[in-house]
C-alpha cells in the first residue's frame, strides 16, 4: 500500500524514474548527488518508499532533534557528529562486514553546497569493505531520478574518485548553480 501511494505521489508531482535498482545485491552503497536542496529528502524517501529500499541513510545530528529527529530515525536517518573526527569509515566497514545484508546511502558531496570535490568516506567505505556502488542522480531540469550502473571500485583513490564525480556532469540539482561542473 504505501509503496503504491509513494509511486502515485512521485508521479504526479512530475516525476519519472530511469534506471533498475538492483535489489538482488545484498550490500552496497548509494550515493546521491547533486545534492543542493532539501527538497532532495522528500522525492528520495518516496523513491525509497517506492522501490522498498530498506537503507538507512546518514545525516549531521543537529538534524536529529525534537520531533525531526524523530522521524529521520524512523526513515532510516543515522546521526553523523562531523565536527570530530569519529570513523565513520572505520564503523561502516565494520557493518558491512559483520552482516549478511547491509546497504547505506550518502551524499558525497558532504552539503547542499557547490562543492569543487566529493568527500571520500563513501569511496573508501566501498572499497575496504569490497561494495559496490550504485550511483544515484537527482535531475531537477528533467525530473528524472537516474539509477546509474552498479560501480565497483577499483583502487585508483582520488583520480577515481572524481571519475565518478564526473558520473554526475551536467545533472542540474534544485539549486542549479550548486549543481556538478
Amino acid at each position: 500500500m504505501v509503496r503504491c501511494i509513494a509511486k502515485k505521489v512521485f508521479h504526479l508531482i512530475g516525476w519519472r524514474l530511469q534506471g533498475r535498482y538492483p535489489s538482488e545485491l545484498k550490500k552496497k552503497i548509494l550515493i546521491v548527488a547533486p545534492h543542493t536542496s532539501m527538497m532532495d529528502f522528500p522525492i528520495g524517501i518516496l523513491v525509497k518508499f517506492w522501490l522498498d529500499m530498506k537503507v538507512p541513510f546518514y545525516g549531521k545530528q543537529e538534524l536529529f532533534k525534537g520531533l525531526i529527529g524523530f522521524i529521520l530515525t524512523k526513515l532510516g536517518g543515522l546521526p553523523v557528529d562531523r565536527s570530530k573526527n569519529n570513523n565513520l569509515v572505520g564503523q561502516a566497514v565494520a557493518d558491512f562486514m559483520s552482516k549478511d545484508e547491509h546497504a547505506i546511502l550518502m551524499t558525497p558531496e558532504g552539503t547542499r553546497k557547490k562543492v569543487e570535490k566529493f568527500k571520500s568516506g563513501f569511496y573508501y567505505i566501498a572499497l575496504h569493505a569490497d561494495v559496490p556502488i550504485i550511483p544515484i542522480a537527482f535531475d531537477y531540469a528533467a525530473k528524472v531520478i537516474r539509477i546509474l550502473p552498479t560501480y565497483k571500485v577499483k583502487g585508483e583513490g582520488e583520480k577515481e574518485i572524481e571519475f565518478i564525480r564526473q558520473m554526475f556532469k551536467g545533472v542540474k540539482g534544485k539549486v542549479p548553480a550548486y549543481s556538478i561542473t
